[in-house]
C-alpha cells in the first residue's frame, strides 16, 4: 500500500471544475447543427478526461474486493446510472405510451436497460463500469504499484489500438474500453503518487498547453481538411495516431491546468464545480433537454421563419445557456430529495462498508430479470422500440425472398401503409421473388417501392443498370431505395470513403434520372457517419436502429425492429422488418405527392 500522507484527505476542487468543463463540452457537441469548428476544438475534452478524473477519485478500499465492488461499482455507478436511465426513458411520449398500452411495460424496461448500456450517452458509463472492474483485477495483480499498473494499462491500450487500427471511426466496444482503461489507471496512479497535488500550475502553463492544442487542431484542419479533422476528433479515432494522441495530451492537459489556475472564489469556478459534482445528471439529462429545445426552436422557426434560428454560430450559445440552466433544475431537486445522485465519482470514505446480503440478492435478481427481458426481446416476444414507434401513425414493412410466399392482402390488413420489396443486389443479382411480389402487391392499397442492396465491389453504373432492368416504372411507386450496409468483412475493414462515394453517386444519379425520383438512402449508424454525413445530406434517410429509438435528426423512415411476427408469409425467415415514417398522416400524404 502507498503512503496515505501523499493522498489528499479531502475532496479537491480542480477535478470537479475539470469535469464541469467536460460536461459542457458534451452539451456543445450534441447541439443540432453545431459549427464544424466548434466540434473540432471541443470534442477531445470529453472522453479521456472523464476517465482520468474517475481514476483519480478511485480508492481500492485496502484491497477488500467485496467492499470495492459494492461501494464503487454497485452503489456509485450502477444504481445511480439505472435510476437516471429510467428517468430519461420516462419522456412525455413514453408516459403516454405506457398509459395507452400498459402491456408495453416490458418494452419500457428494455429501453431503460438500452439507455443504460447501449445509448451513446450511457455507453460511456458502461465502459466506466468495465474499467472499474478491470482496475481492481489489475490493482491486485500489480499489488498497487503504479509502474506495473501503467505498464499493464499500456499493454491493454496497445491491444485496443491494434483492434481498431483498421477502422475509420472508433467503435463503442472492447477496444475503446481498453484505451479508456489506460486513462483510468493514469488518474489513479497520479493521485496515489501525489504528482498532481505537488505540482505548482501557473497561468502560463495553461496558455502554453492551450496554444499547442489549438495550433495542432488548426494545423490538421489546414493540412488534412476540416471534414477529416472533424472525424478524427469528433469520434476520438484511435486509428489516427499519433495525431489523435497529440489532441488528447495537449487538450486534456489544457483543461486540467486551467482548472487549477481559475480563482477559487470566482463565480465561473463555483459554477463549474457545481456542474462537475452533478456530472452524471448533466450527462444523462443534457441530451433529452437538447432534444426538447430543438423541437420547440424548430416550431418557432416554422412560425416565424427567423433565419437567426438556423445560424449555428448564433444559436449554439443559446442552446448551451438554456440547456445548462434547465438542467440545473434536476440538480437542485437531487440536492433536496436525492443527494446520492450528486457527484457520480465521489471521493469514497476511508473505511470500507460491508455489503448487506440483501443487496447481493437484489443484484442477482436484477441481473436475472434483465437477462430474461433481453432473451424475450431476442425471441421477438416483445418489440423494444414499439413503445416509441407507436407515436408514428404510418408504418410499413420491407421484405425479400426470405419471407417466402406472401399473402399481401393478409399482410396489408395488419395496420400496414407501405411496403418495400428487395429487387436487386450489386451488378447481377435479382431477388427471386421480386417479380411475384411486385405483381401481387398491386391488388392492395399499399404504397410500394423497391430497394437495391449496394455492393462495394461493383461499379455504380452496372448496379444502376441491374436495378433499372428489373424494376418497372410505376406511376404511384415510392422512390427507389439504396441499402447501404456492410457485408462479409466490410464491417471490420470498411471501404474508404474516397472509393465508395463516386460509385454511390453514379448509382444515385442514374436512378434519379431514370425514375424521376430522388432515391432514399437506407443507412446504419456506421455507414451514415462514413459515407453520408456531410456528403449526401440532401437525400432522405431511412435509418436502421433496432435496439433503441433513432437519434434526433433529419431522418424520413426508421426501421425500428427486424424481429416482428406478422401473419401472411411462410418463408424460412419467421421475422419481418418493421418501419415507421417520421410524421403524421398529413405529412405522409405530402411526402407521397412530393415523390410521385
Amino acid at each position: 500500500m502507498k503512503n496515505e500522507a501523499s493522498i489528499p484527505s479531502r475532496r479537491e476542487a480542480w477535478p470537479d471544475v475539470a469535469r464541469g468543463f467536460c460536461a459542457l463540452a458534451v452539451i456543445l457537441c450534441h447541439i443540432p447543427k453545431s459549427p464544424d469548428a466548434l466540434v473540432m476544438y471541443v470534442t477531445p475534452f470529453m472522453l479521456p478526461c472523464f476517465f482520468l478524473l474517475s481514476g483519480y477519485y478511485t480508492r481500492n478500499y485496502g484491497g477488500h474486493l467485496s467492499a470495492y465492488l459494492y461501494n464503487r461499482v454497485l452503489k456509485e455507478l450502477i444504481v445511480k446510472l439505472l435510476f437516471s436511465a429510467s428517468l430519461t426513458t420516462f419522456s412525455l411520449s413514453a408516459i403516454a405510451g405506457l398509459l395507452l398500452h400498459p402491456s408495453a411495460i416490458p418494452e419500457w424496461i428494455y429501453n431503460t436497460l438500452a439507455v443504460m448500456f447501449l445509448k451513446p450517452r450511457a455507453i460511456f458509463f458502461s465502459i466506466l463500469i468495465l474499467c472499474s472492474v478491470s482496475f481492481i483485477v489489475i490493482n491486485k495483480i500489480c499489488r498497487d504499484k503504479p509502474l506495473p499498473m501503467l505498464l499493464v494499462g499500456t499493454a491493454a491500450a496497445a491491444v485496443g489500438l491494434t483492434v481498431s487500427r483498421s477502422r475509420i471511426i472508433r467503435w463503442w466496444s472492447w477496444d475503446t474500453a481498453l484505451v479508456c482503461l489506460l486513462f483510468f489507471l493514469i488518474g489513479y496512479c497520479a493521485r496515489q503518487t501525489g504528482i498532481i497535488a505537488r505540482f505548482r500550475f501557473r497561468p502560463w502553463h495553461a496558455l502554453l498547453s492551450g496554444s499547442l492544442f489549438f495550433a495542432s487542431v488548426t494545423g490538421s484542419a489546414l493540412l488534412r481538411g476540416v471534414e477529416k479533422t472533424k472525424i478524427v476528433v469528433a469520434n476520438n479515432t484511435w486509428g489516427f495516431l499519433p495525431l489523435t494522441l497529440v489532441f488528447l495530451v495537449t487538450g486534456n492537459a489544457f483543461i486540467i491546468i486551467l482548472s487549477h489556475c481559475l480563482p477559487a472564489s470566482s463565480r465561473l469556478t463555483r459554477l463549474m464545480m457545481y456542474i462537475g459534482r452533478h456530472a452524471l445528471i448533466y450527462f444523462m439529462f443534457g441530451g433529452p433537454v437538447i432534444a426538447y429545445l430543438a423541437y420547440f426552436i424548430g416550431l418557432l422557426y416554422k412560425v416565424s421563419h427567423w433565419r437567426i434560428l438556423q445560424n449555428g454560430y448564433l444559436i449554439t450559445p443559446l442552446y448551451l445557456l438554456m440547456t445548462t440552466a434547465l438542467t440545473l433544475l434536476p440538480c437542485r431537486l437531487s440536492d433536496r430529495f436525492c443527494p446520492a445522485l450528486n457527484g457520480s465519482f465521489r471521493l469514497p470514505p476511508d473505511l470500507p462498508r460491508k455489503h448487506p446480503r440483501i443487496c447481493v440478492a437484489s443484484c442477482a435478481v436484477c441481473v436475472a430479470a434483465a437477462a430474461g427481458v433481453f432473451a424475450t426481446a431476442w425471441q421477438g416476444r416483445i418489440i423494444p422500440n414499439r413503445i416509441y414507434a407507436r407515436h408514428y401513425p404510418v408504418h410499413g414493412v420491407d421484405v425479400s425472398s426470405y419471407q417466402g410466399t406472401i399473402d399481401w392482402s393478409a399482410l396489408a390488413a395488419q395496420d400496414i401503409d407501405f411496403a418495400y420489396i428487395k429487387a436487386t443486389e450489386g451488378s447481377g443479382y435479382v431477388d427471386e421473388r421480386f417479380a411475384e411480389n411486385w405483381r401481387a402487391v398491386s391488388v392492395t392499397d399499399l404504397y410500394v417501392g423497391a430497394y437495391h442492396f449496394f455492393s462495394y465491389d461493383s461499379p455504380g453504373q452496372t448496379q444502376a443498370d441491374n436495378f433499372i432492368a428489373t424494376v418497372p416504372m410505376t406511376q404511384k411507386a415510392l422512390p427507389p431505395v439504396v441499402d447501404l450496409e456492410f457485408y462479409g468483412d466490410k464491417a471490420k475493414h470498411p471501404p474508404a470513403r474516397e472509393a465508395v462515394l463516386p460509385q454511390l453517386r453514379i448509382l444515385l444519379d442514374a436512378l434519379e434520372q431514370h425514375y424521376g425520383q430522388r432515391p432514399i438512402l437506407y443507412v446504419t449508424d456506421t455507414t451514415y457517419l462514413l459515407y453520408v454525413y456531410g456528403q449526401l445530406d440532401d437525400y432522405d434517410i431511412w435509418y436502421r436502429d433496432v435496439i433503441t429509438d433513432p437519434p434526433e435528426g433529419d431522418w424520413t423512415i426508421w426501421q425500428y425492429t427486424n424481429r416482428m411476427k406478422l401473419d401472411g408469409y411462410d418463408g424460412k425467415e419467421t421475422f419481418i422488418d418493421m418501419n415507421a415514417f417520421m410524421g403524421t398522416k398529413e405529412e405522409w400524404d405530402r411526402f407521397i405527392k412530393k415523390t410521385s
